[in-house]
């Protein structure tokens, strides 16, 4: 992007509540620290809830941000890597020069449950790309700009049922409802999540529909807030029948990619949930997951990260460089190349004899895990949901075990 193009950059303040100062280190604070040449004064506030002396999330970011020094405060995970400083101030600037915005992210659900905001969620890069913000019903957590000042009078909420949920959610439903603004922009990072737990989640959700009726339906990306507009029953069938359609959807994909790949075991399945038991089914020592280059965003890259113990390595690369990886692959790794439809499946070649899997879901696109044979993750997908047309496509014998069912 030409110089004249960019926006004015504003310096941050990048506040994190940890537990855990082996992430923190080796994700946002080494990130951190790699980009400080070219954003000398954006800074960070850790805050340890180590013994937990703060009751919720809400808390300990607020006593971060009243230590701030910068205009623009930014919550983030502490198992984040940010790829680019200079892309964050951007987004900053963005912020700071349009006071209808109320709060940012780098990626949100807008009412069309369009996923707006380019990120690598734990392997796969997940997200629309925008050139400007966007705006949305809610943002995730993962990380979130708001202007100083608004925050210190508008603090995060401390409300016991949003301690660790959807307190994002209810801050961009307070600004929406002050009539501000709720964006993502592109902030390119990679979040190294383990876990994703979702206890109370409903209790939060059911939370921000009470205070905010006027806004439900509310799109996020843990769910669809419902509150009290919907009929008993209504939501569960209406999940049903959406369901549907994505598993037809996705079991169309899997024909087109059993055309070109006709000898390959196919499943329909979220990668991002399974990689770590596939690691250890696997007993693997490592993983390596490149997403080959759609040029809809900068490449990223981050080492340095671990899963559960296994040094893991992500990376934006082109479809020779991951066929090369293919070849030349440790076999103690894990490999695992995403943003693969049928088109660059095909560019990727035959694998040979090396034991793989290809993989879809809606919200992961087409994956490829190579290294571990079939059989041996067969019981990840053991269900009729995991079976492109319910079994009724053809898919070679060694991809399931006797006991799968499949």
């Amino acid at each position: 992007m030409p110089e004249s193009d960019r926006a004015w950059r504003t310096p941050t303040s990048i506040v994190c509540v940890y537990n855990d100062p082996e992430v923190l280190g080796s994700c946002l604070a080494r990130s951190i620290s790699a980009g400080l040449h070219s954003a000398p004064q954006t800074e960070l506030i850790a805050v340890d809830n180590r013994g937990n002396p703060f009751p919720g999330a809400g808390a300990a970011l607020n006593h971060g941000a009243r230590q701030a020094r910068n205009d623009v405060v930014v919550f983030v995970h502490q198992d984040v890597v940010l790829h680019s400083l200079v892309a964050l101030e951007e987004a900053a600037g963005v912020l700071v020069a349009d006071p209808g915005i109320g709060i940012a992210g780098a990626v949100g659900i807008d009412s069309r449950q369009r996923v707006l905001g380019r990120i690598r969620d734990r392997v796969v890069v997940i997200g629309e790309t925008v050139s400007g913000p966007r705006d949305v019903d809610s943002l995730d957590e993962v990380l979130l700009l708001v202007r100083r000042d608004l925050v210190l009078k508008e603090p995060l909420s401390e409300d016991p049922l949003l301690a660790w949920h959807a307190y994002g959610v209810e801050y961009c439903a307070r600004a929406r409802s002050a009539g501000l603004r709720a964006v993502a922009l592109d902030i390119p990072l990679t979040h190294n999540s383990l876990t994703t737990n979702l206890d109370a989640l409903d209790l939060a959700h059911q939370r921000v529909a009470d205070l905010y009726p006027r806004l439900v339906p509310i799109r996020t990306t843990c769910g669809t807030i419902w509150g009290g507009e919907a009929p008993r029953g209504v939501g569960r069938r209406l999940r049903r029948v959406r369901g549907a359609r994505v598993w037809w959807g996705e079991s169309l994909e899997a024909r087109a990619l059993s055309r070109v790949a006709p000898s390959s075991p196919i499943v329909l399945a979220d990668v991002r949930i399974l990689i770590d038991e596939m690691l250890a089914r696997g007993e693997m020592r490592s993983l390596r997951a490149l997403d080959l280059d759609t040029g809809d965003g900068e490449p990223t890259r981050a080492d340095g990260m671990s899963r559960h113990g296994r040094p893991f390595v992500v990376a934006s690369v082109s479809t020779d460089v991951a066929r090369e990886a293919i070849g030349h692959r440790d076999p103690t790794e894990l490999l695992l190349i995403t943003a693969a439809d049928a088109r660059r499946l095909a560019a990727l070649g035959p694998v040979g004899d090396v034991p793989h899997v290809v993989g879809h879901s809606r919200d992961t696109g087409v994956w490829v895990l190579i290294g571990v044979p079939a059989a041996r993750l067969a019981p990840l997908w053991s269900r009729i949901r995991n079976r492109p047309f319910a079994g009724l496509m053809r898919v070679p014998r060694d991809a399931v075990s006797a006991s799968s069912g499949l």
